[in-house]
């Protein structure tokens, strides 16, 4: 009998300290899904912190090319473009023609092309301005060409963008840029 009643201590002594254990192991658990959530929360505060970030920096590295002056050449049959830079440097890669009535000249073919930005709004000069240049290929006057062509840069950060040019004549439009991918 005396080994029966000191069976039985031990027993529940045995299943005390694995309820104890469970509680134990149930509240370790809690606590580490609550700290792997609060975690998982400065995570994605932190991938939203460095997108803005991004965003900033390739803002401020971007560069602003415009269109200072569209030139007919009539005695030519061409059309320049003379492309400038506002903000960061940047690198001309390459001019397509997308379609229309143009094609590029020879002197287009000295590229890459790094195009400095215009801090002076009274200067501009060859570091900050590229002409680019185009022949008519068709029988219509330079005034009635109709074009389309990008032109690839890239930045700083080596990022590529499209900017298209778009136009009839004298009268060009840039569009906005687009990152390539």
């Amino acid at each position: 009998m005396v080994l029966l009643i000191h069976h039985l201590d031990w027993q529940k002594t045995f299943y005390i300290c694995a309820s104890f254990g469970a509680v134990a192991t149930a509240l370790s658990l809690i606590y580490l899904f609550i700290k792997d959530y609060n975690k998982s929360n400065k995570i994605s505060h932190l991938e939203r912190v460095a997108e803005i970030l991004t965003k900033d920096l390739e803002l401020k590295y971007q560069p602003h090319l415009w269109l200072n002056v569209v030139a007919l050449r009539g005695g030519e049959n061409r059309i320049d473009f003379d492309i400038n830079n506002k903000r960061e440097w940047c690198k001309l890669l390459d001019f397509q023609i997308i379609s229309g009535d143009l094609v590029c000249d020879e002197g287009n073919k000295h590229l890459p092309f790094e195009l400095e930005p215009k801090f002076d709004q009274g200067i501009i000069n060859e570091t900050n301005r590229r002409w680019i240049f185009m022949i008519n290929n068709s029988e219509k006057s330079l005034n009635d060409v109709v074009y389309e062509f990008n032109i690839i840069y890239e930045d700083r950060l080596m990022d590529r963008y499209s900017i298209t040019a778009k136009g009839k004549g004298g009268a060009c439009r840039l569009a906005s840029p687009i990152k390539i991918t």
